[in-house]
């Protein structure tokens, strides 16, 4: 028993004397130091997140009438629910077959906020709207088509 004792309490001194050691201040002649800032976290990495609709409209900050498919010459909106985001802006980036067409800056006023984007669709294809945070992290996306 007295064997542990010495080996937990030299495994103590030991331990003591090196976090002593290291915040020991600098020598005199080393090259004086900024205190290092923390990293701004994202809204990404803080958690932000986005729901995403496609629709044929909004009312009262509601989608109206979401769908997955929508007839040649209808205006289909993207409507978004964004969450943890706050005083940032998101990019609604709409996509043609996996390609860019259009993007829209949206600016987020609370930690949820709804917002929206619109586009009148003449083209039949695959379409796709992503919620794109500062950082660059998609942070939602809705799926449709065009007929």
């Amino acid at each position: 028993m007295s064997k542990l004792i010495a080996l937990v309490l030299t495994t103590a001194f030991v331990t003591g004397t090196a976090a002593a050691q290291s915040a020991a201040p600098p020598p005199a002649d080393a090259p004086a130091t900024q205190p290092s800032q923390p990293a701004p976290v994202s809204p990404a990495a803080s958690g932000a997140s986005a729901e995403v609709k496609a629709a044929k409209g909004v009312e009262k900050r509601e989608p109206v009438e979401p769908g997955s498919s929508f007839e040649a010459g209808t205006t289909v909106w993207a409507w978004s629910l964004v969450s943890g985001a706050e005083g940032t802006t998101v990019k609604h980036v709409w996509k043609k077959d996996g390609t860019e067409m259009w993007h829209a800056n949206l600016k987020i006023g609370s930690k949820k906020w709804t917002t929206y984007s619109r586009r009148t669709i003449k083209k039949p294809g695959a379409y796709s709207v992503d919620v794109v945070g500062e950082d660059g992290t998609v942070l939602g996306t809705t799926d449709f088509t065009v007929q």
